[in-house]
């Protein structure tokens, strides 16, 4: 069965988006967020798109400075590619979109609270929006769906964790109940018109 929106939003009112706190008023005052990839091509850095950043890094994007968080847990070795995808491709699909973390008004879900715990000291902003709002500001080509922390993958027991074309699926593909939703995704530009995002501190979560 397709994942049911209606009870996705339900259970998961809100959704939660890691930011600099740098980057806060540029994106407040556009109005949108925009995936790594995006701000790469906005930079002339798009060499970058298929490069794992081991580090955070700053670029200087149409006269502004923006911060770019690192991908420090992506390792290849725990990965089982899928699809015939490889490393680069799988790096270029994750910088072309833009994350969220579901949960509710409490906070995200375990996963996206852990993921904070890791950038409590860095200064970083948290962007609260309506799960609802967020959807109907960005209705094509709509939310996508990971059941994994996308960008940390383990191994168990020897395997790696399956990253490929599947690793994103859009609702009438996501064959999930709403609980498994780890990530929710846009790809490149979100909108965030007529979402009322709230800027909350980090330490709201840690």
């Amino acid at each position: 069965m397709p994942l049911d929106i209606d009870r996705f939003i339900h259970l998961r009112p809100k959704l939660y988006h890691l930011t600099a706190s740098s980057n806060a008023n540029r994106i407040l005052e556009t109005g949108a967020l925009h995936s790594a990839a995006d701000l790469f091509r906005q930079s002339g850095l798009e060499n970058m798109i298929r490069q794992r950043r081991p580090d955070g890094q700053w670029i200087d994007c149409l006269g502004d400075r923006v911060h770019i968080r690192d991908q420090a847990p992506l390792h290849a070795g725990n990965i089982a590619f899928q699809g015939g995808w490889s490393f680069e491709r799988f790096i270029s699909q994750l910088n072309g979109l833009v994350f969220f973390w579901p949960g509710t008004a409490a906070g995200p879900i375990d996963y996206g609270r852990r993921h904070f715990q890791k950038y409590a000291n860095d200064g970083a902003l948290v962007l609260e929006l309506s799960t609802r709002s967020i959807f109907d500001a960005n209705p094509t080509p709509g939310p996508m769906f990971c059941k994994y922390n996308s960008g940390s993958p383990r191994c168990t027991g020897g395997t790696g964790s399956p990253r490929g074309p599947e690793t994103f699926l859009g609702a009438d593909d996501y064959h999930q109940t709403p609980s498994s939703v780890k990530e929710v995704v846009f790809s490149n530009t979100t909108s965030l018109a007529g979402c009322n995002a709230t800027t909350r501190m980090l330490e709201d979560f840690v």
